[in-house]
């Protein structure tokens, strides 16, 4: 073939190989992608949770009015329910499917039984582009019917009085991150497998106080938890559980705090309440640590109210809204 003729036909092979060779580009470091959009998410101070009161107002004016997703099993969801919402079970969350009923153009408030199940979600959400909050408490914040509790219990039937210690903590070990390599080419698809892949592996997303207290106390060193502290450090030092890490929960997806963090070990995160620690976990989660969240958190694990920082124990702000029966 003469020169001539090839670059003639040069510009229609490119036009036919290149939009396809970069339409398969993978992103180059998966992990370093998730951990940059988390930490830009934490770093703009948007909130993760919604409390009832606010989300009651929100929802008596259609202006404003979010799209509420319930993420219980379909069997609770049908018993009580927030009115109006829709069910897209945790299992099934991050199917297309039910992504597709999903705005990127309106606020959604996703919710669960206590406030730890939906926390997840909604965090990955806002990573995604949404503008997404849980719902604070869930179920058990909205009503006082227990019909929407499904198996979950009511705070504080579990509440528990285990050892803090009080002071600064330990020094930190360095470990090497996990690898996330799932080969798509946004952040979006990224998130979406991954997510997918933790509710498929394990939809249990938070540990009770009891579960971590039992693993702590069974003198057997191998098998404990990894503890999370993410609360502010001023409060951690006023009690924390034994052998704690703090991470305040703004800097935890910076690359030196993640390097604190194992990756051949169960790690638990507590945080105040518990209302955001599972947010963390998920998100942990997805960049592939072996995390929960610590159930009701510090307020769950003590009665001390030093662990509590600024935050009040639930049922302060107990409400009792309408809930709809299907």
């Amino acid at each position: 073939m003469s020169s001539q003729r090839l670059f003639k036909l040069l510009p229609v092979v490119i036009a036919l190989v290149t939009p396809q060779v970069f339409a398969q580009a993978a992103i180059a470091d998966e992990s370093a992608a998730i951990a940059a959009a988390a930490n830009a998410f934490m770093a703009s101070g948007k909130p993760v949770n919604i409390s009832a009161d606010k989300l009651k107002e929100l929802m008596a004016n259609p202006a404003t009015a979010p799209v509420l997703v319930s993420v219980c099993a379909p069997n609770d969801y049908a018993k009580a329910s927030v009115p109006g919402s829709i069910n897209i079970p945790r299992g099934a969350f991050w199917k297309p499917p039910m992504l597709a009923k999903l705005p990127k153009d309106k606020p959604i408030v996703t919710y669960c039984y206590t406030g730890t199940g939906a926390v997840g979600p909604a965090t990955v959400l806002n990573l995604m582009g949404y503008n997404a909050v849980q719902l604070e408490w869930g179920m058990m914040g909205w009503s006082k019917n227990d019909a929407g509790l499904g198996p979950a219990t009511r705070f504080p039937e579990s509440q528990q009085n285990y050892p803090i210690v009080k002071g600064p903590q330990g020094t930190a070990v360095t470990y090497a991150r996990p690898v996330v390599a799932t080969g798509k080419t946004t952040l979006e698809q990224v998130l979406v497998e991954r997510a997918d892949a933790v509710e498929s592996a394990d939809r249990t997303v938070s540990m009770t106080a009891e579960a971590v207290q039992e693993l702590l106390a069974d003198n057997m060193p191998g098998n404990d938890p990894f503890i999370l502290d993410v609360r502010a450090p001023a409060d951690f030092v006023k009690g924390h559980i034994q052998g704690a890490i703090n991470v305040p929960a703004v800097g935890v997806y910076q690359a030196g705090h993640l390097a604190k963090l194992p990756t051949g070990r169960r790690i638990v995160v507590a945080d105040y309440n518990g209302q955001a620690a599972v947010g963390i976990s998920y998100v942990l989660a997805t960049l592939g640590y072996n995390a929960r969240g610590l159930q009701m958190g510090m307020m769950g694990w003590s009665t001390d109210d030093a662990v509590m920082g600024p935050y009040k124990r639930f049922p302060a702000d107990q409400r009792d809204y309408p809930i709809a029966n299907k």
